[in-house]
């Protein structure tokens, strides 16, 4: 496929009808970059949005005071126990996956943790398979778990898991997880030296973006994403 090339001309210059040709292919880089929108257009127009028990549906939300406010999603449980809130993006309008190790995504995202219980698995975001259950062991996927009110790296391949601790977590951090061809590497803040690297238990399933919230010991849990981003390899 070819698109139509135009020369930049300086003011008053003019032009000629050589200067526009056919001889230029459509060129895209070796990746896709993906913005996962989460402001733009109502959630559910791109996101399958799910929760358990009392918990709430995330919802896009001004937060501050006015004059402060900022737009995150807002992923609130309640404060029952076994509440969740999380949300998938999806694929074409429903459920599903979205890209695969063999993609080498590369998932970005920014998360605020406003209130968690500190004992238990509160908290996944990463990359995983739409068709996992949030908190189940050994689930396919690539992705951050709070854990005791510790920060961890999981890989898992559906039927064990390689988990890194990363110790304490911060209010508000950059995440990142970057599959490569033997490898995914997981980035917190520092986008240059990994916080872990694992080379075992790399899943081979599908995978989406998936973020959850659950509350243990009837605390109202919250968190607050602002923004999202996925790229992938260009098959050529």
């Amino acid at each position: 496929m070819s698109m139509r090339h135009k020369r930049y001309v300086e003011t008053l210059d003019t032009g000629a009808a050589a200067d526009w040709n056919d001889d230029h292919g459509q060129n895209f880089t070796t990746h896709i970059d993906l913005y996962l929108c989460i402001r733009a257009a109502a959630l559910t127009a791109c996101w399958d949005l799910f929760a358990a028990g009392a918990g709430n549906n995330p919802a896009v939300t001004l937060v501050g005071a006015a004059g402060e406010g900022h737009a995150f999603v807002v992923f609130n449980t309640g404060g029952t126990t076994n509440n969740t809130s999380g949300m998938s993006k999806e694929l074409a309008g429903a459920a599903g996956n979205i890209t695969s190790p063999l993609d080498l995504p590369y998932l970005t995202f920014t998360m605020q943790i406003v209130a968690i219980h500190t004992a238990g698995e509160v908290i996944e975001m990463g990359l995983l398979d739409q068709g996992t259950a949030p908190f189940t062991a050994n689930q396919d996927g690539a992705y951050f778990l709070v854990n005791n009110d510790t920060l961890y790296a999981v890989t898992g391949n559906g039927a064990a898991e390689t988990i890194t601790d990363l110790g304490d977590y911060n209010e508000y951090s950059v995440y990142s997880i970057e599959f490569e061809s033997a490898s995914v590497k997981f980035y917190v803040d520092d986008m240059v030296n990994p916080a872990a690297a694992h080379t075992t238990h790399i899943p081979a399933s599908n995978l989406t973006a998936m973020f959850t919230i659950r509350s243990l010991n009837n605390v109202d849990s919250t968190m607050r994403m602002d923004g999202c981003g996925l790229q992938t390899l260009r098959k050529q």
